[in-house]
């Protein structure tokens, strides 16, 4: 369930807009080719097309190499002008669901893609869980707990599924909690426990909460029905939509009727002007996706939602609710400003295409891309009703003043603005993102997309005063609020999945420009160019996106590694030249795979050119330190990741010493981990001797390691391969993100 508001690298010395301009100055983008845009189904046409999925769907498990215990359950289907069938399922594995499982097939003819939440082979060793429903059923009722869910309560028996979710396939139990949350939003939480030890994998609430703005879009024309003397608030046009009051009664409340088809005054004072901005929220949102990408409503079926206003006593919020697909709605502050603004209505609704498209898990960065969507797209359907009433704009939520503040609820432009006791939302990617609220998240794309919408710097939009800045300093240019919206649709629904993170939807909007716009156009680098201002990825320079080389250091007589990371947006296969780089180093020129084993140490300044034809090429250039490795002091600066409750070891070549090891070996480890004291590090000798280093102990949240050991080696050869192990012992009832080892050394 979910809630929210009603109604996105130019080349280097591209201009930001004066101050004042009505729009930043745009790149010509190409016109969007006929073939990619989604043609209007009807329900008997796409019904007709999922049959045909699920009548050939075990052909397309083998095509896609699935086990034999696999199984594809048709979800949705999209199909483009040039007669491209986008295909979206489910997976199962011995009839159990996988959670994360999903995959979307592409088919023109006999060519077939397919985009997948993940890649890992889907088999788990038995189907019998060694934990109890009835464990299973306490492990969420305690994570409920942990969130401070009231009233809770199991909602169902758990069930077994196959979760996915970091990567390996766990059996798993899948429980359903339901309750209250802190702010009085209703609660519906998911939370899947290993089936095996009994440990929490996931915890997500299901309904998403959020806020908006008032009711007052000014006269608006409403769909409805005569019954009998009455009219009912019911949309014949759009799936037979209904809007029902909620009073005291519970369940839906009443379905809203008049006697003279004229609906509410204006204000909060008449019950009925709640309803009305319900109403016509839930009109433009299902004529916006009808019109701008022939979506026959929400789940694309032709059925209509239904809406409910006046929810709870001075509730400040809204939220979309997957299971009764249905949006709710409180009556704000003081009960005099319901959130039944037209952004927070799109808002909402969008949660529910979310739902039925890529499904974003709402956690981690997933979790803010499906916020973000809502946003996007509460904005985007703001811009295509252009109401003067409510004129179209990039914040969230002012019209509701739902902090009672005055000020918008969120800032697309410039997200750090929108500071509330949540935190304050992000501008830019981070590797903290994943860990935030999807509201505080979510600024990471919403920044995205006002940017490929208008571009950077200062600029006047309907009257609205914006100055969106950059990570890396450099302009961009906007595509215009329309295109972008497209290139975010169609990513959306064709290129995302529910594991979807801030890189793989950098990769789904740019195979998303380049359907509609050509792989060669201005339109694509602009959108590579707006995510790289966002820190996500690299910026397109002469048509040649770079990721930075790395700059971690290498060592004497250790044999390293580093892969120079481009693409073009310009035929013709990538070639790698270098100049500078460490003696005893060189670069494939095909692949931009450097390699081999440093002689000398030094800071050395080295230099890559990556070129596809004589005028299309670049040179990144960068340090690579080497430090000194050998006599008393061995090193490897190398990172290794530390898996969950797994084992990481480093080696290091130990060479021209004599005899046996000291026994005052100094061992120096820099290790990064959220539960540094659950890490045990042994060194481990070329002959097997295993010598610890740290024990375990209780962790204090310090988060790094920076420690020089003094241990005993006396009893084993100094020459040889000597090891550093680190063993992940966190007690399993945190859940924790994985680390991992720095560097280490030895000195003799």
């Amino acid at each position: 369930m979910a809630a929210l508001v009603v109604s996105v690298l130019p080349a280097s010395g591209t201009a930001s807009a004066p101050v004042g301009t009505d729009r930043a100055p745009r790149r010509t983008a190409a016109e969007p080719r006929p073939g990619a845009k989604a043609v209007e189904l009807s329900p008997a046409q796409r019904k007709k097309l999922l049959e045909a999925a699920d009548d050939a769907r075990a052909a397309t498990a083998r095509s896609l190499k699935l086990g034999d215990r696999e199984e594809l359950i048709p979800k949705d289907v999209v199909k483009d002008a040039d007669g491209t069938v986008h295909t979206r399922y489910e997976r199962t594995y011995a009839g159990l669901p996988v959670i994360g499982g999903d995959l979307v097939v592409h088919e023109q003819g006999a060519s077939r893609t397919v985009t997948k939440a993940s890649d890992a082979k889907v088999s788990v060793p038995t189907t019998r869980a060694a934990v109890t429903a009835a464990t299973a059923k306490k492990s969420a009722l305690a994570a409920a707990k942990t969130e401070k869910t009231e009233d809770a309560a199991p909602d169902g028996s758990p069930k077994l599924v196959v979760w996915l979710g970091d990567g390996e396939p766990v059996l798993a139990w899948q429980s359903l909690v339901s309750g209250v949350q802190e702010d009085s939003t209703p609660s519906s939480l998911s939370v899947v426990t290993d089936a095996t030890t009994g440990k929490r994998l996931q915890s997500v609430e299901q309904i998403r909460t959020g806020t908006g703005h008032s009711q007052y879009s000014g006269e608006v024309r409403l769909g409805t029905v005569p019954s009998g003397s009455l009219y009912e608030l019911t949309d014949p046009e759009r799936g037979g939509h209904k809007t029902y009051d909620l009073t005291d009664i519970g369940g839906n409340g009443v379905l809203v009727t008049d006697d003279d088809d004229v609906w509410g005054d204006g204000t909060a004072a008449d019950r009925q002007t709640a309803a009305v901005d319900a109403a016509f929220g839930q009109r433009q949102t299902w004529d916006f996706y009808r019109d701008r990408f022939g979506r026959n409503g929400i789940a694309d079926n032709g059925v209509g939602a239904f809406s409910r206003v006046h929810y709870g006593n001075g509730y400040a919020n809204a939220f979309w609710d997957d299971g009764c697909f249905c949006m709710t709605y409180g009556d704000g502050l003081n009960n005099a400003m319901p959130l039944t603004e037209l952004d927070i209505a799109a808002h909402e609704m969008t949660h529910g295409v979310t739902y039925a498209t890529a499904n974003l898990t709402y956690s981690g960065e997933s979790g803010g891309l499906n916020e973000a969507t809502s946003d996007i797209m509460g904005t985007s359907v703001e811009f295509f009703t252009d109401n003067p009433t409510d004129v179209p704009d990039y914040t969230i939520g002012e019209l509701a003043d739902v902090r009672g503040t005055g000020k918008p609820l969120r800032y697309m432009d410039r997200p750090s603005k929108d500071a509330s006791v949540k935190g304050t939302s992000q501008d830019y990617w981070t590797p903290e993102t994943r860990k935030l609220d999807p509201h505080l998240s979510s600024g990471v794309a919403n920044h995205f997309f006002y940017l490929l919408a208008e571009g950077s710097g200062k600029k006047t939009i309907n009257g609205v005063a914006y100055d969106s800045p950059t990570f890396d300093g450099l302009p961009v240019v906007g595509l215009g609020q329309r295109d972008a919206t497209a290139v975010w649709y169609r990513a959306l629904t064709l290129y995302m999945t529910s594991s979807t993170d801030y890189a793989g939807a950098r990769v789904a909007t740019l195979q998303a420009a380049a359907d509609l716009f050509g792989r060669t156009s201005d339109a694509y680098e602009t959108v590579g160019d707006a995510w790289a201002a966002v820190n996500v990825g690299p910026r397109y320079v002469n048509h040649i996106a770079v990721v930075a080389p790395s700059t971690r250091k290498s060592a004497v007589g250790l044999p390293t590694s580093r892969q120079i990371e481009a693409t073009s947006s310009r035929p013709g296969r990538l070639t790698y030249s270098t100049h500078g780089l460490p003696k005893g180093l060189s670069i494939n020129a095909g692949t931009g795979l450097i390699t081999g084993t440093p002689r000398k140490a030094g800071a050395f300044k080295a230099a890559v050119t990556i070129k596809n034809s004589p005028k299309v090429k670049r040179t990144v250039r960068f340090v690579w330190t080497v430090l000194a490795s050998g006599g008393d002091f061995f090193v490897d600066p190398d990172r290794f990741d530390i898996p969950n409750w797994g084992t990481v070891e480093s080696p290091i070549v130990v060479s021209g010493r004599k005899g046996h090891a000291p026994s005052d070996l100094k061992v120096t480890v820099d290790l990064y981990h959220p539960w540094v004291g659950g890490q045990v590090i042994s060194l481990v000798s070329e002959d097997g001797t295993e010598i610890p280093v740290k024990d375990w102990y209780w962790d204090t949240g310090e988060g790094e390691l920076h420690t020089t050991y003094t241990v005993d080696a006396s009893a084993v050869p100094a020459n040889g391969t000597w090891k550093l192990r680190v063993v992940d012992n966190t007690p399993g009832i945190f859940s924790v993100d994985p680390g991992y080892l720095d560097s280490w050394s030895l000195t003799f």
